[in-house]
């Protein structure tokens, strides 16, 4: 019978290519592979063998974490751009606390301030009314 594999989550669904590898690991792999082998075919005829072959390592390492890295969903360049971001830029954290019964106590006292002014507004009203009857008799 066949199988076929499907993943549970839909979103780590990748397809693979060659030996089972992603397009983005393939690629990485091939340039990993056009820097490296030149350089180490090349190299040695320079530099003693066992530098250039650290040479390589040091080189392909890199190239070959930044097709198979990931981490929280981020590939290796994301990663890299938010570490940097997070440990070497300058960080500001503002800090600010407003409770959720902080907008019902705003209305409250907004109504309450509403309800002071008309009431003001009444007795300085009442208080013209008195003058005005007071003259006029």
């Amino acid at each position: 019978m066949i199988e076929i594999r499907i993943p549970k989550e839909i979103k780590n669904y990748r397809e693979k290519l060659f030996f089972g590898l992603t397009l983005r690991q393939c690629l990485c792999a091939g340039i990993a592979l056009l820097v490296c082998v030149p350089l180490y075919i090349f190299g040695r005829n320079f530099i003693p063998q066992e530098i250039v072959s650290w040479l390589v390592i040091l080189i392909a390492a890199p190239l070959m974490l930044a097709g198979f890295f990931k981490y929280n969903d981020m590939f290796f360049e994301q990663f890299a751009v938010e570490f940097f971001y997070h440990y070497f830029s300058p960080q500001k954290r503002i800090y600010s606390y407003e409770p959720v019964f902080m907008e019902l106590r705003k209305a409250y006292l907004a109504e309450e301030l509403k309800a002071e002014i008309e009431q003001k507004e009444n007795k300085s009203a009442y208080k013209r009314f008195i003058k005005k009857f007071r003259k006029a008799r």
